[in-house]
């Protein structure tokens, strides 16, 4: 439990050290990659606490409501595909999740105007839309290093505790 909280916050706290304009947070590649690995229920607690984690370091507001329904909509999305460790199931997860996030995030920020200033009405949804599509494409890409490094520092880590404890590695029985 310990080592999902860290991760969590990790996660957290790396989203708050970048700006939305560059279009990266890891919060949707932590969650893929927790996917592979964890019980449901750890899946949750990672993606709740890294939004929270994140808005605590760069500020509550009306927003953060909309980043958590998006961070849910994300973990149903994941729970309904049961990932794998492959970059098969990764890329589906992946391709799956994206555009929805996206598209709550950006519905969002008309509702609440946080970054957009559009008026609420059809017309101001879909420039909103419209303008946010720059920043889906350069998240997607910015999920698909965080994913692969995430990936990468848990094979590192694996590795350099087997040969730390070569006791862990799992032994074939022989009938």
């Amino acid at each position: 439990m310990v080592v999902v909280l860290v991760f969590a916050v990790m996660a957290g706290v790396v989203a708050g050290q970048f700006s939305h304009v560059v279009g990266a947070a890891p919060i949707l590649a932590a969650l893929l990659c927790a996917a592979c690995f964890l019980r449901k229920r750890d899946i949750v607690i990672v993606g709740l606490v890294a939004m929270l984690a994140r808005d605590l370091l760069v500020g509550f507001s009306w927003f953060t409501i909309v980043r958590l329904a998006a961070v849910l909509s994300v973990i149903g999305i994941i729970a309904a595909l049961r990932m794998r460790p492959s970059v098969k199931s990764l890329l589906v997860g992946l391709g799956m999740s994206a555009p929805i996030y996206h598209l709550i995030l950006a519905v969002g920020d008309w509702v609440t105007h946080t970054c957009s200033q559009e008026s609420w009405s059809p017309a101001g949804l879909v420039s909103t839309l419209a303008s946010s599509l720059p920043y889906a494409q350069q998240s997607v890409l910015g999920d698909l290093v965080f994913t692969s490094v995430f990936l990468g520092l848990y094979t590192l880590t694996g590795y350099a505790v087997t040969l730390q404890w070569p006791s862990l590695i799992p032994q074939a029985t022989r009938e």
